[in-house]
């Protein structure tokens, strides 16, 4: 049953939201943890929501840089909800992304081919995911589904 009225939506909206967060409550907890196979439930808590990248940014990212500028996790003074979000996820994606164009050029050199740096780079496989998912969802369910 799809949402039709505003009410619906808003409580398809609050009811995703709220089960979002739990996965990312419970997530957060298993990419804490040694096993790679809490790590990869933790992430895949995160790819549900096309946040797949929370598990690089988060330790190699925000653990180091907690509470200072560099750290786009840690909201600033006076800052607002809707600059924080934004701020946040943008800049986790771009800190994740140059993490790993520094891996991939420590690892083949700084004049890596474009395909190397494409094929090994985790953000363009999760980009692959998140596309393969919303790719699924429209194939099986079709935009109306897609689209919530």
């Amino acid at each position: 049953m799809k949402p039709e009225t505003n009410v619906d939506y808003f409580l398809f909206c609050l009811q995703w939201g709220y089960f979002c967060g739990l996965n990312a409550i419970g997530g957060h907890e298993l990419l804490h943890k040694r096993e790679t196979v809490n790590k990869l439930a933790g992430t895949w808590a995160y790819t549900k929501f096309m946040y797949s990248h929370f598990l690089d940014e988060h330790l190699q990212g925000h653990h180091k840089a907690v509470s200072t500028l560099e750290d786009p996790a840690t909201a600033r003074r006076n800052e607002s909800l809707y600059a924080f979000i934004p701020r946040s996820v943008i800049g986790g994606h771009i800190n994740t992304w140059n993490r790993e164009v520094k891996r991939i050029k420590k690892e083949f050199g700084d004049d890596v081919a474009l395909t190397i740096m494409l094929f090994n780079n985790k953000m363009v496989t999760y980009f692959i995911i998140h596309a393969s998912i919303c790719g699924s969802i429209f194939f099986f369910l079709g935009w109306s589904s897609l689209k919530y």
